[in-house]
Protein backbone atom coordinates (compact mmCIF):
# COMPACT_ATOMS: atom_id res chain seq x y z
CA UNK A 1 0.00 0.00 0.00
CA UNK A 2 1.10 3.56 -0.73
CA UNK A 3 -0.06 5.60 2.26
CA UNK A 4 2.72 8.22 2.33
CA UNK A 5 1.46 11.80 2.29
CA UNK A 6 3.62 14.58 0.95
CA UNK A 7 3.01 17.79 2.90
CA UNK A 8 3.90 21.39 2.07
CA UNK A 9 3.39 23.99 4.77
CA UNK A 10 4.47 23.18 8.33
CA UNK A 11 3.07 26.17 10.16
CA UNK A 12 0.67 25.64 13.05
CA UNK A 13 -1.97 23.75 11.04
CA UNK A 14 0.46 21.84 8.82
CA UNK A 15 2.66 20.68 11.70
CA UNK A 16 -0.31 19.44 13.72
CA UNK A 17 -1.85 17.67 10.72
CA UNK A 18 1.53 16.00 10.07
CA UNK A 19 1.72 14.79 13.68
CA UNK A 20 -1.88 13.61 13.47
CA UNK A 21 -1.05 11.51 10.39
CA UNK A 22 2.01 10.14 12.16
CA UNK A 23 -0.02 9.18 15.23
CA UNK A 24 -2.18 7.12 12.87
CA UNK A 25 0.91 5.42 11.40
CA UNK A 26 0.70 7.21 8.07
CA UNK A 27 4.17 8.28 6.82
CA UNK A 28 4.55 11.99 6.05
CA UNK A 29 7.26 13.49 3.86
CA UNK A 30 7.42 17.29 4.20
CA UNK A 31 8.91 20.06 2.09
CA UNK A 32 10.10 23.29 3.66
CA UNK A 33 12.86 25.75 2.79
CA UNK A 34 14.02 25.73 6.42
CA UNK A 35 15.89 22.62 7.56
CA UNK A 36 15.57 23.85 11.15
CA UNK A 37 11.75 23.85 10.90
CA UNK A 38 11.78 20.36 9.42
CA UNK A 39 14.03 19.07 12.22
CA UNK A 40 11.88 20.78 14.85
CA UNK A 41 8.82 18.93 13.53
CA UNK A 42 10.69 15.61 13.30
CA UNK A 43 11.79 16.00 16.92
CA UNK A 44 8.12 16.32 17.98
CA UNK A 45 7.21 13.12 16.16
CA UNK A 46 7.24 10.35 18.76
CA UNK A 47 6.22 7.72 16.18
CA UNK A 48 9.10 8.42 13.78
CA UNK A 49 6.89 8.65 10.70
CA UNK A 50 7.94 12.12 9.51
CA UNK A 51 10.80 12.86 7.11
CA UNK A 52 11.57 16.00 5.14
CA UNK A 53 13.64 17.84 2.57
CA UNK A 54 14.43 21.41 1.52
CA UNK A 55 14.57 20.54 -2.19
CA UNK A 56 11.27 20.40 -4.07
CA UNK A 57 12.55 18.02 -6.77
CA UNK A 58 13.82 15.59 -4.12
CA UNK A 59 10.52 16.03 -2.28
CA UNK A 60 8.49 14.92 -5.31
CA UNK A 61 10.93 12.16 -6.33
CA UNK A 62 10.88 10.61 -2.85
CA UNK A 63 7.10 10.16 -2.84
CA UNK A 64 5.73 6.80 -4.01
CA UNK A 65 3.48 6.92 -7.07
CA UNK A 66 0.77 7.91 -7.52
CA UNK A 67 1.89 10.80 -5.34
CA UNK A 68 -0.43 12.39 -2.78
CA UNK A 69 0.60 15.93 -1.87
CA UNK A 70 -1.24 18.07 0.67
CA UNK A 71 -0.67 21.85 0.64
CA UNK A 72 -1.41 23.73 3.88
CA UNK A 73 -0.26 27.22 2.95
CA UNK A 74 -1.98 30.63 2.74
CA UNK A 75 -4.83 30.73 0.25
CA UNK A 76 -4.91 32.76 -2.94
CA UNK A 77 -1.71 33.58 -4.81
CA UNK A 78 0.69 31.59 -2.53
CA UNK A 79 -1.37 28.42 -3.09
CA UNK A 80 -1.70 28.98 -6.84
CA UNK A 81 2.01 29.73 -7.24
CA UNK A 82 3.03 26.62 -5.30
CA UNK A 83 0.53 24.46 -7.19
CA UNK A 84 1.87 25.62 -10.55
CA UNK A 85 5.43 24.89 -9.39
CA UNK A 86 4.43 21.40 -8.23
CA UNK A 87 2.50 20.59 -11.39
CA UNK A 88 5.74 20.92 -13.37
CA UNK A 89 7.10 17.93 -11.42
CA UNK A 90 3.94 15.82 -11.17
CA UNK A 91 2.66 13.07 -13.46
CA UNK A 92 -0.79 11.90 -14.55
CA UNK A 93 -2.82 10.30 -11.70
CA UNK A 94 -0.84 12.11 -9.00
CA UNK A 95 -3.12 13.77 -6.44
CA UNK A 96 -2.79 17.41 -5.32
CA UNK A 97 -4.77 18.40 -2.22
CA UNK A 98 -5.36 22.02 -1.20
CA UNK A 99 -6.05 22.08 2.54
CA UNK A 100 -5.77 25.84 2.91
CA UNK A 101 -8.63 28.23 3.57
CA UNK A 102 -9.29 28.65 -0.15
CA UNK A 103 -12.19 30.39 -1.85
CA UNK A 104 -14.20 27.68 -3.56
CA UNK A 105 -14.05 29.39 -6.98
CA UNK A 106 -10.25 29.41 -6.72
CA UNK A 107 -10.42 25.65 -6.08
CA UNK A 108 -12.61 25.21 -9.15
CA UNK A 109 -10.01 27.09 -11.20
CA UNK A 110 -7.07 25.14 -9.78
CA UNK A 111 -8.97 21.90 -10.33
CA UNK A 112 -9.37 22.73 -14.01
CA UNK A 113 -5.65 23.49 -14.32
CA UNK A 114 -4.83 20.11 -12.78
CA UNK A 115 -7.37 18.30 -14.97
CA UNK A 116 -5.66 19.54 -18.11
CA UNK A 117 -2.48 17.83 -16.85
CA UNK A 118 -4.43 14.68 -15.85
CA UNK A 119 -3.60 15.36 -12.21
CA UNK A 120 -6.31 14.67 -9.64
CA UNK A 121 -7.22 17.73 -7.56
CA UNK A 122 -8.89 17.69 -4.14
CA UNK A 123 -10.10 20.83 -2.37
CA UNK A 124 -10.14 20.11 1.38
CA UNK A 125 -11.71 22.44 3.94
CA UNK A 126 -10.28 21.95 7.44
CA UNK A 127 -12.04 23.14 10.60
CA UNK A 128 -11.08 22.85 14.24
CA UNK A 129 -8.12 25.17 14.63
CA UNK A 130 -4.82 24.08 16.13
CA UNK A 131 -6.35 21.57 18.55
CA UNK A 132 -8.57 20.05 15.88
CA UNK A 133 -5.67 19.64 13.46
CA UNK A 134 -3.72 17.74 16.12
CA UNK A 135 -6.49 15.62 17.65
CA UNK A 136 -9.12 15.38 14.92
CA UNK A 137 -10.51 18.11 12.64
CA UNK A 138 -13.67 18.17 10.54
CA UNK A 139 -12.68 17.68 6.91
CA UNK A 140 -14.77 18.84 3.94
CA UNK A 141 -13.53 17.14 0.77
CA UNK A 142 -14.36 18.28 -2.75
CA UNK A 143 -13.35 16.31 -5.84
CA UNK A 144 -14.70 15.93 -9.35
CA UNK A 145 -13.75 12.23 -9.42
CA UNK A 146 -14.27 9.61 -6.71
CA UNK A 147 -11.37 9.57 -4.25
CA UNK A 148 -9.51 6.25 -4.07
CA UNK A 149 -10.11 4.20 -0.93
CA UNK A 150 -6.52 4.48 0.27
CA UNK A 151 -6.61 8.30 0.41
CA UNK A 152 -10.15 8.23 1.78
CA UNK A 153 -9.02 5.95 4.62
CA UNK A 154 -5.94 8.08 5.34
CA UNK A 155 -7.97 11.28 5.60
CA UNK A 156 -10.73 9.58 7.60
CA UNK A 157 -8.16 8.31 10.10
CA UNK A 158 -7.14 11.83 11.15
CA UNK A 159 -10.68 13.27 11.33
CA UNK A 160 -12.73 13.75 14.49
CA UNK A 161 -15.28 11.04 15.34
CA UNK A 162 -19.02 11.45 15.87
CA UNK A 163 -21.39 8.49 16.40
CA UNK A 164 -18.52 6.15 15.57
CA UNK A 165 -18.11 7.78 12.16
CA UNK A 166 -15.40 10.23 11.03
CA UNK A 167 -16.49 13.86 10.68
CA UNK A 168 -15.57 13.96 7.04
CA UNK A 169 -17.71 14.79 4.03
CA UNK A 170 -17.03 13.89 0.40
CA UNK A 171 -18.67 16.28 -2.06
CA UNK A 172 -18.88 16.40 -5.84
CA UNK A 173 -16.88 19.21 -7.44
CA UNK A 174 -13.35 20.61 -7.09
CA UNK A 175 -14.47 23.52 -4.93
CA UNK A 176 -17.48 22.06 -3.10
CA UNK A 177 -15.52 21.06 0.00
CA UNK A 178 -14.21 24.60 0.29
CA UNK A 179 -17.74 25.96 -0.33
CA UNK A 180 -19.04 23.88 2.60
CA UNK A 181 -16.13 25.14 4.73
CA UNK A 182 -16.78 28.77 3.70
CA UNK A 183 -20.43 28.48 4.68
CA UNK A 184 -19.40 26.80 7.94
CA UNK A 185 -17.31 29.89 8.68
CA UNK A 186 -20.21 32.21 7.84
CA UNK A 187 -22.41 30.34 10.33
CA UNK A 188 -19.53 30.54 12.80
CA UNK A 189 -19.49 34.34 12.41
CA UNK A 190 -23.22 34.48 13.19
CA UNK A 191 -23.08 32.19 16.21
CA UNK A 192 -20.16 34.13 17.68
CA UNK A 193 -22.11 37.38 17.24
CA UNK A 194 -25.30 35.89 18.77
CA UNK A 195 -23.34 34.88 21.86
CA UNK A 196 -21.68 38.30 21.93
CA UNK A 197 -25.08 40.01 21.78
CA UNK A 198 -26.24 37.87 24.72
CA UNK A 199 -23.08 38.95 26.57
CA UNK A 200 -24.02 42.59 25.85
CA UNK A 201 -27.56 42.02 27.15
CA UNK A 202 -26.31 40.38 30.36
CA UNK A 203 -23.80 43.18 30.94
CA UNK A 204 -26.62 45.74 30.58
CA UNK A 205 -28.66 43.64 33.04
CA UNK A 206 -25.79 44.14 35.52
CA UNK A 207 -24.59 40.52 35.54
CA UNK A 208 -20.99 40.08 36.62
CA UNK A 209 -18.54 37.89 34.71
CA UNK A 210 -19.04 34.88 36.95
CA UNK A 211 -22.82 35.08 36.55
CA UNK A 212 -22.44 35.37 32.79
CA UNK A 213 -20.19 32.31 32.79
CA UNK A 214 -22.77 30.36 34.78
CA UNK A 215 -25.54 31.46 32.39
CA UNK A 216 -23.69 29.94 29.44
CA UNK A 217 -22.74 26.85 31.47
CA UNK A 218 -26.45 26.09 31.99
CA UNK A 219 -26.83 25.43 28.25
CA UNK A 220 -25.04 22.10 28.71
CA UNK A 221 -27.70 20.88 31.15
CA UNK A 222 -30.42 21.83 28.66
CA UNK A 223 -28.68 20.09 25.70
CA UNK A 224 -28.51 23.46 23.97
CA UNK A 225 -24.78 24.01 24.19
CA UNK A 226 -22.05 24.33 21.57
CA UNK A 227 -18.29 24.52 21.43
CA UNK A 228 -18.50 28.31 21.13
CA UNK A 229 -20.88 28.60 24.10
CA UNK A 230 -18.59 26.36 26.18
CA UNK A 231 -15.46 28.39 25.46
CA UNK A 232 -17.38 31.60 26.17
CA UNK A 233 -18.20 30.29 29.65
CA UNK A 234 -14.48 29.63 30.18
CA UNK A 235 -13.39 32.98 28.73
CA UNK A 236 -15.58 34.88 31.19
CA UNK A 237 -13.67 33.42 34.18
CA UNK A 238 -10.10 33.84 32.94
CA UNK A 239 -8.06 36.25 35.07
CA UNK A 240 -4.57 37.69 35.32
CA UNK A 241 -2.96 40.02 37.85
CA UNK A 242 -5.07 42.94 36.54
CA UNK A 243 -8.42 41.16 36.82
CA UNK A 244 -10.73 39.54 34.28
CA UNK A 245 -9.05 39.35 30.88
CA UNK A 246 -12.31 39.92 28.99
CA UNK A 247 -12.50 43.39 30.55
CA UNK A 248 -9.01 44.22 29.25
CA UNK A 249 -9.58 43.36 25.58
CA UNK A 250 -10.31 46.15 23.08
CA UNK A 251 -13.85 46.00 21.66
CA UNK A 252 -12.86 45.69 18.01
CA UNK A 253 -13.29 42.57 15.88
CA UNK A 254 -11.32 41.61 12.78
CA UNK A 255 -11.86 38.95 10.13
CA UNK A 256 -9.83 36.90 7.65
CA UNK A 257 -12.30 37.09 4.78
CA UNK A 258 -14.43 33.93 4.83
CA UNK A 259 -17.45 35.72 6.29
CA UNK A 260 -17.16 38.38 3.60
CA UNK A 261 -16.87 35.70 0.91
CA UNK A 262 -19.98 33.95 2.28
CA UNK A 263 -21.93 37.19 2.01
CA UNK A 264 -20.60 37.93 -1.48
CA UNK A 265 -21.39 34.40 -2.68
CA UNK A 266 -24.96 34.54 -1.39
CA UNK A 267 -25.47 37.90 -3.07
CA UNK A 268 -24.05 36.54 -6.33
CA UNK A 269 -26.65 33.77 -6.19
CA UNK A 270 -29.40 36.13 -5.02
CA UNK A 271 -30.00 34.10 -1.87
CA UNK A 272 -30.70 35.64 1.57
CA UNK A 273 -28.38 34.97 4.52
CA UNK A 274 -29.40 37.93 6.73
CA UNK A 275 -28.00 36.61 10.02
CA UNK A 276 -24.58 36.12 8.44
CA UNK A 277 -24.77 39.54 6.71
CA UNK A 278 -25.38 41.21 10.07
CA UNK A 279 -22.67 39.20 11.82
CA UNK A 280 -20.09 40.27 9.25
CA UNK A 281 -21.30 43.88 9.38
CA UNK A 282 -21.06 43.88 13.20
CA UNK A 283 -17.35 43.07 12.95
CA UNK A 284 -16.80 45.87 10.45
CA UNK A 285 -18.91 48.28 12.49
CA UNK A 286 -16.96 47.50 15.67
CA UNK A 287 -14.00 49.33 14.11
CA UNK A 288 -16.05 52.52 13.62
CA UNK A 289 -17.09 53.31 17.16
CA UNK A 290 -17.23 56.78 18.69
CA UNK A 291 -18.72 58.39 15.58
CA UNK A 292 -20.84 60.69 17.75
CA UNK A 293 -19.65 63.13 20.38
CA UNK A 294 -22.51 62.36 22.72
CA UNK A 295 -23.34 58.86 23.88
CA UNK A 296 -26.76 57.40 24.50
CA UNK A 297 -27.73 57.36 28.14
CA UNK A 298 -26.63 54.09 29.77
CA UNK A 299 -29.67 52.13 30.90
CA UNK A 300 -29.77 49.05 33.06
CA UNK A 301 -32.24 46.51 31.75
CA UNK A 302 -34.20 43.73 33.41
CA UNK A 303 -33.85 40.55 31.37
CA UNK A 304 -35.81 37.34 31.68
CA UNK A 305 -33.15 34.59 31.63
CA UNK A 306 -35.39 31.89 30.22
CA UNK A 307 -36.45 34.18 27.38
CA UNK A 308 -32.82 35.05 26.63
CA UNK A 309 -31.88 31.36 26.55
CA UNK A 310 -34.75 30.67 24.15
CA UNK A 311 -33.74 33.66 22.04
CA UNK A 312 -30.17 32.41 21.62
CA UNK A 313 -31.52 29.02 20.57
CA UNK A 314 -33.96 30.64 18.12
CA UNK A 315 -31.25 32.80 16.51
CA UNK A 316 -28.80 29.90 16.24
CA UNK A 317 -31.43 27.64 14.66
CA UNK A 318 -32.53 30.39 12.26
CA UNK A 319 -28.92 30.96 11.20
CA UNK A 320 -28.30 27.26 10.70
CA UNK A 321 -31.52 26.94 8.70
CA UNK A 322 -30.45 29.82 6.44
CA UNK A 323 -27.09 28.13 5.82
CA UNK A 324 -28.58 24.70 5.09
CA UNK A 325 -31.16 26.23 2.76
CA UNK A 326 -28.34 27.94 0.88
CA UNK A 327 -26.59 24.58 0.51
CA UNK A 328 -29.82 23.12 -0.88
CA UNK A 329 -30.08 26.06 -3.29
CA UNK A 330 -26.49 25.78 -4.54
CA UNK A 331 -26.73 22.01 -4.79
CA UNK A 332 -29.84 22.27 -6.96
CA UNK A 333 -28.52 25.02 -9.24
CA UNK A 334 -25.05 23.51 -9.72
CA UNK A 335 -26.22 19.87 -9.69
CA UNK A 336 -23.89 18.97 -6.82
CA UNK A 337 -26.13 16.38 -5.13
CA UNK A 338 -25.13 17.51 -1.64
CA UNK A 339 -26.69 15.41 1.14
CA UNK A 340 -27.57 17.59 4.15
CA UNK A 341 -27.29 14.56 6.45
CA UNK A 342 -23.67 14.23 5.37
CA UNK A 343 -23.04 17.93 6.01
CA UNK A 344 -24.53 17.68 9.51
CA UNK A 345 -22.41 14.61 10.29
CA UNK A 346 -19.43 16.47 8.86
CA UNK A 347 -19.97 19.39 11.24
CA UNK A 348 -20.94 17.44 14.37
CA UNK A 349 -17.40 16.93 15.70
CA UNK A 350 -14.00 18.52 15.32
CA UNK A 351 -15.18 21.82 13.86
CA UNK A 352 -15.83 25.19 15.50
CA UNK A 353 -19.64 25.11 15.09
CA UNK A 354 -20.10 21.63 16.60
CA UNK A 355 -23.12 21.69 18.88
CA UNK A 356 -26.12 19.93 20.39
CA UNK A 357 -28.21 21.68 17.74
CA UNK A 358 -26.35 19.91 14.93
CA UNK A 359 -26.98 16.58 16.66
CA UNK A 360 -30.72 17.38 16.84
CA UNK A 361 -30.84 18.31 13.18
CA UNK A 362 -28.79 15.24 12.26
CA UNK A 363 -31.49 13.00 13.76
CA UNK A 364 -34.16 14.43 11.45
CA UNK A 365 -35.44 12.90 8.24
CA UNK A 366 -34.08 15.40 5.72
CA UNK A 367 -34.91 13.48 2.57
CA UNK A 368 -37.16 16.40 1.59
CA UNK A 369 -36.44 20.15 1.66
CA UNK A 370 -35.45 21.61 5.03
CA UNK A 371 -38.52 23.86 5.03
CA UNK A 372 -40.71 20.74 5.16
CA UNK A 373 -39.25 19.83 8.55
CA UNK A 374 -41.89 20.26 11.25
CA UNK A 375 -39.16 20.29 13.91
CA UNK A 376 -37.41 23.37 12.48
CA UNK A 377 -40.60 25.34 11.86
CA UNK A 378 -42.29 24.39 15.16
CA UNK A 379 -39.15 25.01 17.24
CA UNK A 380 -38.79 28.51 15.81
CA UNK A 381 -42.50 29.10 16.40
CA UNK A 382 -42.30 27.87 20.01
CA UNK A 383 -39.52 30.36 20.81
CA UNK A 384 -41.02 33.30 18.92
CA UNK A 385 -42.57 34.99 21.95
CA UNK A 386 -39.27 34.80 23.81
CA UNK A 387 -37.29 36.53 21.07
CA UNK A 388 -39.98 39.21 20.69
CA UNK A 389 -39.77 39.85 24.44
CA UNK A 390 -35.97 40.12 24.38
CA UNK A 391 -35.97 42.40 21.31
CA UNK A 392 -38.48 44.73 23.00
CA UNK A 393 -36.34 44.86 26.14
CA UNK A 394 -33.26 45.68 24.08
CA UNK A 395 -35.05 48.38 22.07
CA UNK A 396 -36.22 50.02 25.27
CA UNK A 397 -32.73 49.72 26.77
CA UNK A 398 -30.80 50.91 23.68
CA UNK A 399 -28.97 47.59 23.27
CA UNK A 400 -27.88 46.74 19.73
CA UNK A 401 -28.58 43.09 18.79
CA UNK A 402 -28.28 42.97 14.98
CA UNK A 403 -28.07 39.20 14.43
CA UNK A 404 -30.80 38.33 16.93
CA UNK A 405 -33.10 40.93 15.36
CA UNK A 406 -32.20 39.83 11.84
CA UNK A 407 -32.93 36.20 12.69
CA UNK A 408 -36.35 37.20 13.98
CA UNK A 409 -37.07 39.33 10.90
CA UNK A 410 -36.02 36.48 8.60
CA UNK A 411 -38.43 34.00 10.17
CA UNK A 412 -41.34 36.42 10.38
CA UNK A 413 -40.68 37.67 6.85
CA UNK A 414 -40.56 34.18 5.37
CA UNK A 415 -43.72 33.00 7.18
CA UNK A 416 -45.88 36.13 6.80
CA UNK A 417 -48.94 35.86 4.54
CA UNK A 418 -48.29 39.36 3.14
CA UNK A 419 -45.11 40.74 1.58
CA UNK A 420 -45.13 44.44 0.65
CA UNK A 421 -42.57 44.14 -2.17
CA UNK A 422 -45.31 44.68 -4.75
CA UNK A 423 -44.86 48.38 -3.97
CA UNK A 424 -41.17 48.22 -4.92
CA UNK A 425 -42.12 46.75 -8.31
CA UNK A 426 -44.62 49.57 -8.78
CA UNK A 427 -42.14 52.28 -7.78
CA UNK A 428 -39.45 50.94 -10.15
CA UNK A 429 -41.93 50.79 -13.01
CA UNK A 430 -43.24 54.30 -12.20
CA UNK A 431 -39.87 56.09 -12.27
CA UNK A 432 -37.88 53.84 -14.62
CA UNK A 433 -40.30 51.75 -16.65
CA UNK A 434 -38.66 48.61 -15.20
CA UNK A 435 -41.94 46.69 -15.63
CA UNK A 436 -43.97 44.62 -13.18
CA UNK A 437 -45.37 41.12 -13.00
CA UNK A 438 -49.05 40.86 -12.10
CA UNK A 439 -50.38 38.09 -9.89
CA UNK A 440 -50.72 34.74 -11.66
CA UNK A 441 -48.61 35.87 -14.62
CA UNK A 442 -44.99 35.33 -15.66
CA UNK A 443 -45.16 38.20 -18.15
CA UNK A 444 -43.38 41.50 -17.48
CA UNK A 445 -45.39 44.59 -18.48
CA UNK A 446 -45.07 48.36 -18.16
CA UNK A 447 -48.09 50.13 -16.72
CA UNK A 448 -49.35 53.64 -17.46
CA UNK A 449 -49.06 55.48 -14.16
CA UNK A 450 -50.28 58.88 -15.43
Amino acid sequence: MNETIGLIGIGVMGSNIALNFSDNNIPVHVFNRSEDKINLLINKDSKGNITGTTDIQNFVNNLPKPRKILMLIPSGKPTLDMAKKLIEHLEPNDILIDGGNAYYLDSNELGEICSRKEIEFVGMGVSGGEEGARKGPALMIGSSNPINNELKNSLSSIAAIFNNKPSIGFYKGHGTGHFIKMLHNGIEYAEMQIITEAFHILKKANFNNEQISNFFKEFTKENRSSYLIEITSNIMLKKNESGYIIDQIRSEASHKGTGKLTVETSLNYGFPLPSIYEAFNARVESNFQNLWNEKLEEKEIDIDIESLSNTIYFARLATMAQGLLFIEHISSIENLEIDLKEVLQNWSAGCIIRSDLLKELGDLNLSNALTSSEFVHNTLLENLESIKKVIKTCVDGSVSIPVITSSYNWFVGTTNSFNPSSLIQAQRDYFGAHQVQLNNSDEFIHLDWD
